[in-house]
């Protein structure tokens, strides 16, 4: 087959588009961060400053310092640019839902010309993205997920044609699109350190010195953002929103799991408290920072286990809140399905949903456990071919739990997003009968360093 099948595409924009219509109709694209979203973008407009919450024309103290780092500046950048017409950002979500069918498309397409899917394969793949119903749903809404989901891609895409090729512009390109995937999220922040470490090892391998150069500059873009933050808030990070998540979410659940909810409470105020009385926002942070560290320290093999559970989480969650969100049903009492399982809650909470929600849930955790179990065959397949294809696998994994490790405990589909096209990726590896076939790697490429290969930003390796 030539070509990506036109009912496909058809199935896939017409999902697309019924769920934009529902999302502008109902005015459904506000979730949970959207609203620091678009103020960080409204105060970089009409102040020059970035910072996620109302603007009073005078220096924040205390807690309100974090709003300059909460949110880096990639999404609302994006948001300002696309702006709103009338009172919906119909161009935001309309170009969010452009580049989900572009991220669909490309890894449909590679897995067209790696496996020549049958008809029924081809159904098989419709119903894998369409039972993933996130994907659609942060393409119609005012968060960053699709527009990373995006860079991810590409980086990854610049990736596989540097271990090809052996061309630094292609090294360059995904180096950049690790800059620019930590100015979206700060989950790949740190990322920005393993691109380093990792220009230098492929620059040793191809005896390329320019590529040890270019790997640093996402740690130098990392550093750069970290010294901004320094001189607006006295503290060198790189956002908030890690101290946020390690106290509230890491060592909170620790306290949760041990002692109740009540004692949760107990202890996160009075940290809360000891924090806010310090003289200056560094003193504050290094308190949180170092209370959630020790609750974590002490108790290592409860954390452990929860961050288990939020791993497994990312990967099987029905994406409760998310759907509910998008139908507009009141949130359950007791906070998310994965903190109610933490405090033994989880069955109640389930039998207090809505018998059709509960249907669909059921529905999309199936399709996620299959999905994630033809991931994990296709991993297999892509593992025992060629070595391009095995770097590329192992390389599309690698990414996949990084985000999970990286995310722990606060593990649900909405983190999944930015990295879902990869486990798909794989999942239509896995769902296909005969196994991939590639050419052999060109004499320029990473796979083949014993070789030295002269690379250069511009130029092109051995008779390229």
């Amino acid at each position: 087959m030539n070509k990506i099948p036109g009912w496909v595409w058809i199935a896939l924009v017409s999902a697309h588009l019924a769920v934009l219509g529902w999302v502008l109709a109902t005015h459904g694209w506000e979730f949970t961060d959207s609203d620091r979203y678009e103020q960080a973008a409204a105060n970089i407009a009409q102040h020059g400053v970035l910072y996620a919450k109302p603007w009073l024309g005078s220096a924040p103290t205390g807690k309100d310092i974090q709003e300059f780092t909460i949110r880096p500046p990639g999404y609302p950048l994006a948001v300002l640019a696309l702006g709103r017409w009338a009172t919906a950002p119909v161009l935001l979500l309309l170009a969010q839902n452009l580049l989900s069918l572009l991220n669909i498309g490309i890894v449909l397409n590679w897995w067209r010309k790696r496996f020549g899917p049958t008809k029924r394969q081809w159904a098989g793949a419709v119903l894998l993205v369409l039972t993933f119903p996130s994907q659609l749903i942060y393409a119609s809404a005012v968060m960053s997920e699709i527009v990373l989901q995006t860079i991810v891609l590409g980086m990854v895409a610049m990736g596989l044609r540097f271990v090809d090729t052996g061309r630094g512009k292609y090294f360059l390109g995904a180096a950049s699109a690790v800059a620019l995937a930590l100015l979206v999220k700060p989950v790949f922040y740190p990322l920005a350190g393993v691109m380093a470490v990792g220009g230098v090892v492929v620059a040793w391998r191809t005896k390329t010195p320019w590529l040890a150069m270019i790997g640093t500059v996402p740690l130098l873009v990392a550093l750069a953002y970290m010294t901004r933050n320094l001189e607006r808030t006295g503290y060198f990070h790189f956002s908030s929103i890690s101290t946020i998540n390690l106290l509230h979410y890491n060592a909170a659940g620790v306290v949760r799991q041990l002692e109740g909810a009540n004692a949760e409470k107990t202890w996160v105020t009075a940290v809360l408290r000891r924090a806010d009385a310090q003289p200056s926002f560094a003193g504050r942070q290094a308190v949180l920072n170092a209370q959630a560290s020790a609750v974590l320290w002490a108790h290592p093999v409860v954390y452990a286990r929860q961050q288990a559970l939020g791993m497994a989480a990312l990967l099987l969650d029905p994406g409760r809140y998310d759907v509910a969100k998008i139908l507009q049903l009141p949130a359950p009492p007791g906070g998310g399905l994965l903190a109610q399982s933490r405090s033994g809650g989880l069955w109640r909470a389930l039998a207090s949903l809505p018998l059709g929600l509960l249907a669909l849930l059921a529905l999309i955790g199936l399709a996620n456990a299959t999905r994630l179990l033809l991931a994990v065959r296709g991993l297999l397949v892509l593992a025992a071919a060629d070595e391009k294809t095995r770097i590329g696998c192992w390389l599309t994994a690698g990414l996949v739990l990084y985000v999970a490790l990286l995310t722990g405990p606060l593990g649900a589909t909405r983190f999944l997003v930015p990295v879902w096209p990869l486990l798909l990726a794989l999942a239509l590896a896995g769902m296909s009968k005969r196994r991939t076939h590639q050419r052999p790697l060109r004499s320029g490429g990473l796979a083949r360093a014993s070789r030295p290969v002269p690379t250069t930003l511009g130029a092109a390796g051995p008779n390229r």
